[in-house]
């Protein structure tokens, strides 16, 4: 606007200097010149406070190069819209914006930093120019936190297919000896059986990490690998943090106070407990102690800390198990403590590997800074964490400025922050659901599948946890062999049912387009016929849905 000012300014006095121009547009130059004097002040001065206040910050639009490399993104909205509409580009991604050049050019690029702000749950990131200035911004919400869930349905599946095999142990523990766990310490066995020759064969390779860390260490590889795409990354910038559970629990512990833990003096926590108790069992203060039982089962996350840990008698062990009054009281009396630092611990295993991978690929161009610096710069720009605001895009930034030789006096406004979201790529699973098979005894539930199934310890509407064998043992023991015969010849049944998938389905975080709209298909309806999109309650009818793109793991959803 200013510059058609100016242009409209030259004229004016080109025209006047001129030689006898006609009145009628020497008196309509005059009277542009008379509005352009008078708006100059008011257009310099709205454009100086559009700067002061960010809102000059518009989204960028990222370039690729006609050869698919990156380039320096651009703000030129007028110049894109002008390459697209003559042909000289084409869109390749809606978001975030990116095009592709058609011709032949020779680019100057400039050292653009990306800045991770590690984390399980969610991973910060940030694109940081040589000025400090915010390219790319962005809050990605992992899965990692599903692969404890994955790992537990793959060790049931593997404790059905030894039950098939008839290699489980149906009643009693064998202890077996294996080597792994030193020459004095046993392992107790209570589900498969011959497992001495495996554990015999079995060693871990260098560098292994449990499937949850091993994980989450590809997903930070794969983010930088994903935004490689469309930004011309040149150097990566990380927090590196190494937590400290005690510390966590006690601010003021230093130096030796380290080594003064719960268990000092202690051969384990069976020994600490024994102690805390006077070898008393803790509901009812009966000598000796004959069992440890988990208040928080460790299959629901609970701990091995002493905290969770309580001494029992075998008659309240049992009592604990089968009365849920039993259970409570003893919960009351001893707080059981669940896996709070669980996501901590996950990032002291990835965090080093994270590092190793990025020098791998990046070599000295990878720049790391500590929690506190980050910290202490963002609180100097005036951001302040809340359980609310968490603020990983902010830190993220902060890491990449800090990896710079100067630091920015202004701070971006962080309008333009994109959500990504991590989807599972994949999905064989053929069945999809599967009823229980159901036994009715005049209209009333009474036992569910043939067999006790693995797992199966009761329904949610509490009305049978029996299988037809126990049942029926049950009758046996009340009314006598014939009369329980004559009951069980009296049942209905309802047969068990497969629901399947449908192996070329779209997996969700696939991008589809619906009234020129674009959505991220978050799960199917009625075999298929209607999709449910990230953030919208509403169904869509797949028939007039369009696939754009399949499933790519790391999604931008909005």
């Amino acid at each position: 606007m200013l510059a058609s000012f100016f242009w409209w300014h030259s004229r004016m006095f080109l025209v006047l200097d001129s030689a006898e121009p006609a009145p009628s547009l020497r008196k309509h130059f005059i009277c542009c010149a008379q509005a352009y004097h008078r708006c100059r002040d008011t257009v310099i001065s709205a454009i100086l406070h559009s700067y002061k206040k960010g809102n000059n910050m518009s989204e960028y639009i990222y370039v690729l190069g006609m050869d698919g490399r990156p380039q320096m993104p651009t703000r030129r909205k007028r110049h894109i819209d002008r390459l697209l509409s003559t042909g000289k580009a084409k869109v390749v991604e809606y978001v975030p914006f990116t095009v592709q050049l058609l011709y032949e050019n020779h680019p100057v690029l400039q050292p653009v930093i990306l800045a991770e702000d590690p984390g399980r749950t969610n991973i910060g990131v940030a694109a940081v120019s040589q000025k400090g200035e915010l390219l790319f911004s962005a809050v990605v919400e992992t899965r990692n936190k599903e692969i404890t869930k994955f790992m537990e349905k793959r060790r049931k599946a593997r404790q059905r297919l030894a039950k098939r095999c008839h290699t489980m142990i149906k009643a009693g523990q064998v202890m077996r000896k294996l080597p792994m766990f030193g020459e004095e310490k046993y392992i107790t066995c209570r589900y498969i059986r011959n497992t001495e020759s495996r554990f015999y064969n079995r060693r871990r390779k260098d560098g292994w990490l449990t499937p949850s860390a091993e994980q989450l260490v590809r997903t930070h590889i794969n983010l930088v690998h994903r935004i490689q795409g469309f930004l011309p990354v040149t150097d990566v910038a990380l927090e590196v943090n190494r937590f400290a559970f005690m510390q966590l629990e006690d601010p003021y512990i230093t130096g030796v106070d380290f080594q003064n833990g719960p268990l000092k003096g202690y051969d384990d926590r069976k020994a600490a407990v024994y102690d805390q108790q006077d070898g008393q069992c803790l509901l009812c203060n009966k000598k000796p102690i004959e069992h440890y039982h988990h208040i928080v089962p460790v299959a629901k996350r609970g701990s091995d800390t002493l905290a969770n840990i309580a001494g029992l008698c075998c008659r309240c062990h049992e009592k604990v198990h089968k009365d849920a009054g039993a259970a409570r009281r003893l919960q009351n009396k001893k707080q059981g403590l669940t896996k709070k630092y669980g996501a901590l611990s996950v990032l002291n295993q990835a965090i080093p590997f994270i590092c190793k991978r990025l020098e791998e690929e990046f070599g000295e161009h990878v720049h790391y800074c500590s929690g506190r610096d980050t910290s202490r710069l963002r609180q100097s720009f005036g951001f302040h964490k809340t359980k609310d605001e968490p603020l990983h895009e902010v830190d993220a930034w902060c890491i990449g400025v800090l990896s710079l030789r100067e630091i920015p006096e202004k701070c971006p406004d962080f309008t333009k922050v994109y959500q990504i979201k991590q989807f599972r790529r994949q999905n064989r699973r053929r069945i999809n659901h599967q009823t229980e098979r159901r036994y009715y005894l005049d209209g009333k539930l009474v036992a569910v599948n043939r067999k006790k199934r693995m797992g199966q310890t009761g329904r949610k509407d509490n009305q049978t946890k029996d299988s037809l064998a126990d049942w029926f043992t049950k009758m046996v023991h009340l009314y006598r062999e014939k009369e329980a015969e004559h009951l069980r010849s009296r049942l209905t049944v309802k047969k068990s049912q497969h629901s399947y998938n449908d192996l070329k389905r779209e997996m969700p975080g696939a991008e589809f387009i619906y009234e020129n709209q674009r959505y991220i298909l978050s799960g199917q309806l009625t075999n298929g016929k209607y999709y449910r999109a990230v953030g919208s309650t509403q169904n869509f009818p797949a028939a007039k849905c369009r696939i754009r793109r399949h499933n790519r793991g790391l999604v931008f959803v909005s």
